[in-house]
């Protein structure tokens, strides 16, 4: 059994199975404190004997609690934000008061569960944001839509996996997605109420903080990639690739951020677990930021490229958020705490099915080349093995993740893994696709 400081070795489950949560274990099993890591389900790119075969967890938790006891696990990081919204923290404290949860309670998972009960609570704090105007019916969108400005953001209240907002330039396209909304219900109950909410200006930039309840430390600013094309072209997606550090956040913002957004929501929610802010930044003002939404869970693909640049242990980072007695550096400038992270720069390129979002051929054959250096490596999102061999399941297959001491070299090694690894999958090259685009020319 591993220890550190006198403590014992954790078992511990990840609640997941796509790149997030990938990224999650590469780096906790890395723990001198972790004894054990379980992922639930998994993909195929992580080892099967770590693997829970068994369909992934989102609103059941009976099963889980049995699992928990069965191979004593002392902590579970919940990755995905589903069983977050419908109170796994909650469930398993109520049957295991001393286990170790990673993730937010109930009321407070809200923040991403709904998007009218966030904008709720920035108007209630008057935290910068886009205004907008919640709509519980077709009759009653299509009624407020000529009042509102172009270009517009639409918005489905609930869960949508990523792909829940939309931009709109002009009426007739947004009047065609309310109506697919409501009628086609193209995404079920969490397009029940639908926000039209004002577009925001400026650059975008993933902001990801780890909360005890009364502190939040900050973590590396990243960038994601959502449309599905080179230029941020094509349909929105849940995220094509990420880099970080992004430099759209100053000193100054981060500090206005720590005080006018964060401290709020510290405050009002008792928040524990990973809080990801989506902002918009608009000048180098330092209150010209806005929040344009709120996760509760760490982002995907920024994860990936946040990960590696933290240093020390990053199992002690997410215990200390459900008050666990670790002690690590803390480091604070102006006011702000942060976890120590090294220099230099950590590029995310994702593989997709051809097509993705859209139609997308799924059981793809897939070879993964050796990588070339130790700053490289794969994470596995939708994709399984079976017999040694690899197959495509999602639209979003793998992730090709690399550090660099800069973004450019960084980026060579990325898509030098990638140039490798099409000549080694040429057979289904015309099946598979990324963007050639990630942090280039910044």
């Amino acid at each position: 059994m591993k220890k550190q400081n006198g403590l014992p070795g954790m078992r511990v489950l990840i609640l997941g199975g796509g790149g997030r949560e990938h990224a999650l274990y590469h780096r906790i099993v890395q723990s001198p404190l972790a004894e054990k890591v379980f992922v639930w389900p998994g993909n195929g790119l992580i080892p099967a004997e770590d693997r829970v075969d068994k369909p992934a967890i989102t609103t059941d938790f009976t099963d889980l609690v049995g699992f928990l006891r069965e191979h004593s696990i002392d902590c579970t990081v919940v990755g995905n934000e589903t069983p977050l919204v419908h109170g796994v923290r909650d469930f398993i404290k109520s049957h295991m008061p001393a286990h170790w949860v990673f993730g937010p309670n109930k009321y407070a998972a809200q923040l991403e569960g709904s998007k009218a009960f966030a904008v709720e609570f920035l108007r209630a704090e008057k935290i910068p944001h886009g205004e907008s105007v919640l709509a519980t019916s077709l009759e009653e969108a299509l009624k407020t839509l000529p009042k509102q400005e172009l270009p517009l953001v639409i918005k489905a209240d609930g869960l949508a996996a990523g792909k829940g907002v939309s931009i709109h330039h002009d009426f007739s396209s947004a009047q065609k997605q309310l109506e697919r909304i409501f009628n086609e219900k193209i995404f079920g109950d969490a397009g029940k109420r639908v926000l039209l909410q004002r577009f925001l200006k400026g650059h975008e930039a993933s902001l990801f903080a780890l909360c005890n309840g009364t502190v939040a430390l900050l973590l590396p600013v990243a960038r994601d990639y959502k449309r599905a094309l080179d230029g941020d072209a094509g349909d929105n997606t849940g995220g094509m690739g990420a880099y970080a550090p992004a430099g759209h956040l100053s000193e100054a913002h981060k500090a206005f951020i720590a005080d006018k957004i964060i401290a709020p929501l510290l405050r009002h929610f008792q928040y524990r677990g990973l809080l990801y802010i989506g902002l918009m930044v608009g000048s180098e003002r330092a209150d010209d930021v806005a929040v344009v939404e709120f996760n509760c869970r760490f982002g995907d693909p920024e994860t990936q490229s946040v990960l590696p640049l933290l240093e020390g242990d990053v199992l002690e980072y997410l215990l200390w958020c459900d008050g666990y007695p670790v002690q690590f550096p803390i480091l604070e400038q102006n006011g702000v705490r942060y976890v120590p992270y090294r220099r230099g720069a950590v590029v995310n390129v994702v593989i997709a099915a051809r097509g993705y979002p859209a139609d997308f051929a799924r059981g793809i054959p897939l070879f993964f080349p050796e990588t070339n250096s130790k700053d490289t490596h794969i994470i596995g999102a939708g994709i399984e093995e079976r017999d040694g061999r690899y197959f495509s399941t999602a639209g979003r297959i793998a992730n090709v993740v690399a550090y660099g001491k800069s973004i450019e070299k960084a980026r060579e090694l990325v898509y030098g893994y990638l140039r490798r690894f099409q000549e080694a999958n040429a057979n289904c090259a015309d099946q598979l696709y990324w963007r050639s685009d990630i942090a280039q020319n910044l």
